[in-house]
């Protein structure tokens, strides 16, 4: 995350319920056994309750930590993962997408067009909200290594509004979080999905450190953005899924994109999308075990 050579490359991903439910069926991940934990994965997203409606003020409160709507809860396997000193991010959607989950997208992208002050006004409600509930965490003695943000700015086909729209109703609050938690010695991590390409030099200027999980299938072109952003943020990302239900594919797949990712360091290993049922747990851990042959510098 600081744009130095390490000894390899972080590890991380996410996992579909099938898949969980199909490894352990087929007695491939143990009982009580996390992937996070079987798999030693670096990092561990730790969130919050960030439930919150529409026509009334909602308050931050301690017992919010206890049904995190993104991310592990702090009162479960917090002091673990610290022990095991582990990359410990602070877990949320950002305004765009947390407002969506309370309006939908749809009606929250009309209101954009349609009804602008609106659309502000539950922006900058969300940003308070989570803000105070971040500090209200911070307060409490919980210490992380980053931020995690949740915000799905884009489809397959490119950003879900202009740039320009970003810019009008987003970049001011990104910048507000990201200048709230760099100031803590926090480096913000960014997840979205879709084509966020035309995004990224925004996403930089607001003071994200990482984009993820920059899909393969998008037309996200990772060559380019490693030529032209690769010393601004981290890549963080762009491994297809899709290959690890068969092992030349895997190995084709890691070994060709990580010959030019891990150039000069800032990058760390996701997949594409959660892992689904379809993958065996085998082809998994051989994927993992080849991250780790070819991510060694």
């Amino acid at each position: 995350m600081d744009f130095q050579t390490s000894d390899r490359v972080g590890v991380s991903d996410d996992f579909t319920e099938g898949a969980l439910l199909r490894w352990k069926r087929e007695g491939g991940l143990p009982e009580g056994r996390s992937p996070q934990e079987f798999f030693d994965f670096d990092i561990r997203l730790f969130g919050f309750d960030q439930g919150f409606s529409a026509e009334s003020e909602d308050a931050a409160g301690i017992d919010r930590i206890n049904a995190p709507s993104t991310g592990e809860a702090l009162t479960l396997t917090y002091e673990k993962a610290k022990r095991q000193d582990r990359f410990l991010a602070l877990s949320f959607m950002e305004p765009f997408e947390h407002i969506s989950g309370v309006v939908g997208r749809e009606q929250l992208l009309m209101m954009m067009a349609e009804d602008a002050d609106r659309a502000a006004g539950l922006f900058a409600n969300s940003l308070d909200f989570t803000l105070n509930m971040c500090q209200l965490i911070l307060d409490k003695g919980y210490t992380f290594d980053g931020a995690w943000l949740w915000g799905d700015l884009a489809h397959k086909k490119g950003l879900m509004f202009s740039t320009d729209y970003y810019r009008s109703f987003l970049f001011d609050l990104h910048k507000e979080l990201c200048d709230f938690f760099t100031g803590k010695g926090m480096p913000v991590i960014f997840h979205s999905d879709g084509n966020v390409k035309e995004l990224i030099p925004h996403l930089i200027k607001a003071g994200v450190r990482a984009i993820e999980p920059l899909e393969s299938d998008v037309g996200m072109d990772l060559p380019f953005i490693k030529r032209e952003y690769g010393a601004y943020v981290v890549l963080f990302g762009g491994i297809d899924e899709m290959s690890f239900t068969d092992k030349d594919r895997t190995r084709g797949e890691i070994a060709s994109k990580f010959d030019y990712l891990m150039n000069g360091g800032g990058y760390i290993y996701h997949a594409d999308s959660p892992i689904q049922e379809n993958v065996r747990f085998e082809d998994y851990k051989y994927a993992i075990e080849t991250v780790r042959k070819y991510g060694s510098y």
